[in-house]
């Protein structure tokens, strides 16, 4: 069989040999029946599809030729023949169809099999395989998404558990489902993926991309803007972790092209996205150039060019957004500039299964309408243009335009007269309308355009300046806290909000225990230290570690809500009790000597539990880790997480997250290396 192979591809053209070799090139079929057991299990399993899809064309499956396949496909241990076998089968969807659902069935058992790959990573990449298979004969409408949206939700129950090798490849193909069938589930699954360290950042970019789509599916300016603003920061905080992500950084810049569209110094800003854009667009096919791209994932090719298309149609149109220009001899290139961004829909490509124009009309078609109301002459230059330019004269865009102006003039709230029902305004300076939602009509009549531009920008400034500020890390940390504890029933208003602040806090107290140095903090702070300047010992005990809590806490929003040792609670004597108007929780404070693993902790949670049997299902443990040694403190990152503590005749289990912190430590010059 292998010099069959080897003369066929001597002597097949290039066509012949990505279409493969046919039955007649391997000896006929019953020679290809004798070997069946050579071409599934060895390397040429990708072969033996080929020539069954070439059979195809010609005449009929023959059943003997299936089995194999199906065989194959079900034994096979080779990762790379078995990306072969696939990558030949997604492309032959008659192949499939003669198959039946045998194929189907034997994918999902390779897919379901690799969680449990253990230290065998040819186990784990097939499965990969499988899902990416399965994925493009899904899209492809060849076999029915229920089986495939099941077990992708099913295998990522415990991501942390999962292969590495079968893991890194979960997060684009769930992100690319769940475009497809948004709320399936899948949006679950990826915020599991955001646990690991090798799958957050493909998870983080799938969740917001999902979050851009929510966004332009939004039927208001506002409530789309507002929604844009958010996936921007979720896109600056992981631009800010990989900086060199050059997809995720053209998502960010395209929505600050949009969102600068409407600022007063839209020509600036856009224009500074635009080029922003072509650079990272640049670089990306460079980067991408002569690789591969699956079939699944051209959609997401289209997009990136989409946005850069769309700005840089809205990078012209902002050059004559701020002039006054009232001669026509230059209005013809305004006209010109303003109607193709109003018209950018047939450029725009960003979304799935949303119309484009959708998007168009409710983002960027009311802020040029707004260009053309704020510079009457605008309206009198295309008003001319209609009855005397024969270019202009006949183009429906441009009557529907002047149609939508002509409309809002004669409405009864017209532009200028800073009533609620113009939204021109709003639009113009949506910061201050946010800042000043009763007070801003009134406020925007009784200034210039000049005082209210420049206060716009300040607002703008500032708020891109918290975005800028913002620590990746931490906003990571948090939302994975709050993503588990929103499954639980008792994550409700007035119980969640709360909780969240004293979760807040007490993480803000552990960033201070992490970074409290040799002398500052006083004595409230010396049980974090190994030694005083005598080398003496320092006392560490638990009245300490309280008091420098208490201590904390009386300067944040909680210094009337935290009650310490609280006695006679739930049989017990509470340590620390915040009671707000509508639910309580507890933080117990524990000191370790012994063993500060996770495992040993752990013992502990149930006492804090214990405290909240009689309000929502949440508590903190706070721990003091003694047992630091020579090694040094675990990072803060890996010192925060959940423990569920489930009893029997419960219904689900109370969350207490448990906030490690390091005492007791040595000085970080006597630190070595932990031993291998």
């Amino acid at each position: 069989m292998d010099e069959r192979i080897s003369a066929w591809a001597r002597t097949a053209t290039p066509d012949q040999r990505r279409a493969g070799p046919t039955l007649n090139d391997l000896g006929g079929l019953d020679e290809v029946i004798t070997h069946t057991g050579y071409l599934t299990v060895g390397p040429l399993l990708g072969f033996l599809v080929s020539a069954a899809a070439n059979e195809l064309k010609e005449s009929s499956l023959p059943p003997a030729l299936g089995d194999a396949i199906i065989t194959g496909l079900a034994s096979s241990t080779r990762h790379l023949a078995f990306a072969e076998a696939v990558d030949k089968l997604a492309t032959h969807p008659r192949l499939v169809g003669d198959l039946g659902s045998r194929a189907t069935r034997t994918l999902l058992r390779r897919l379901t099999d690799a969680p449990d790959a253990g230290d065998d990573p040819a186990t784990a990449l097939i499965g990969a395989e499988a899902a990416e298979c399965l994925v493009q004969l899904t899209l492809a409408g060849v076999s029915t998404p229920a089986q495939l949206l099941g077990a992708m939700d099913m295998v990522t129950e415990d991501t942390t558990a999962l292969p590495t090798e079968f893991a890194v490849r979960l997060p684009r193909l769930l992100g690319v489902l769940d475009a497809h069938h948004p709320g399936a589930g899948l949006r679950e699954a990826l915020e599991r993926c955001l646990t690991p360290e090798h799958t957050f950042r493909d998870a983080a970019f799938e969740l917001a991309l999902g979050d851009v789509r929510t966004a332009l599916e939004q039927d208001g300016y506002q409530a789309m803007v507002e929604q844009l603003s958010v996936c921007r920061q979720r896109l600056a905080e992981l631009t800010s972790i990989d900086p060199d992500r050059l997809d995720a950084q053209i998502y960010l810049v395209g929505i600050d092209g949009l969102l600068g569209l409407s600022a007063p110094d839209a020509p600036a800003r856009v224009a500074a996205a635009a080029k922003a854009l072509y650079d990272r667009l640049h670089h990306y096919r460079a980067w991408r150039i002569r690789t591969s791209t699956p079939a699944w994932a051209k959609g997401r090719q289209d997009d990136i060019t989409a946005w850069y298309e769309l700005t840089v149609l809205l990078d012209h149109a902002a050059q004559h957004m701020g002039d006054d220009d009232p001669w026509y001899t230059h209005g013809h290139g305004i006209l010109t500039a303003l109607l193709r961004a109003y018209t950018a829909h047939h450029t725009v490509k960003v979304l799935t299964d949303t119309p484009a124009e959708q998007v168009v009309e409710t983002l960027v078609a009311p802020v040029i309408e707004d260009a053309f109301l704020r510079r009457e002459n605008r309206f009198y230059i295309l008003q001319h243009a209609l009855a005397h330019d024969e270019e202009l004269r006949d183009d429906q865009d441009a009557q529907r335009l002047y149609a939508s102006l002509g409309a809002r003039l004669r409405s009864p709230a017209p532009h200028g007269t800073g009533t609620v029902g113009d939204p021109g305004k709003a639009r113009r300076w949506p910061q201050l309308a946010r800042q000043l939602p009763g007070e801003f009509t009134v406020f925007a009549d009784q200034n210039s355009e000049y005082v209210l531009d420049r206060l716009e920008l300040a607002l703008r400034d500032s708020e891109e300046f918290l975005f800028s500020v913002t620590d990746a890390k931490y906003s990571r940390l948090m939302d994975a806290l709050i993503v588990r504890l929103e499954q639980s029933r008792d994550w409700i208003p007035t119980v969640a909000e709360p909780f969240q602040v004293l979760l807040e806090a007490t993480v803000r107290f552990a960033f201070l225990c992490y970074d409290v140095g040799r002398t500052m903090g006083g004595g409230y702070t010396e049980y974090l230290r190994g030694r005083d300047k005598g080398g003496k010992k320092q006392k560490v005990d638990e009245a300490l570690f309280h008091q420098h809590y208490r201590e904390f806490l009386a300067i944040t929003a909680l210094f009337r809500v935290a009650h310490f040792e609280v006695i006679d609670k739930a049989g017990g004597r509470v340590d620390v009790l915040a009671t707000f108007p509508s639910a309580y929780f507890n933080v117990e404070c524990k000191i370790e000597e012994k063993d500060g693993s996770k495992e040993s902790l752990r013992t502990y949670v149930a006492q804090a539990a214990e405290y909240q049997n009689a309000g929502p299902s949440f508590a903190i443990l706070l721990a003091l880790d003694k047992t630091v040694g020579k090694e040094g403190a675990v990072n803060l990152f890996d010192s925060i997480w959940i423990e569920e503590v489930q009893r029997p005749g419960e219904l689900e289990p109370c969350l207490v997250i448990v906030v490690r912190v390091p005492g007791g430590r040595e000085s970080p010059n006597d630190l070595r290396p932990a031993s291998q």
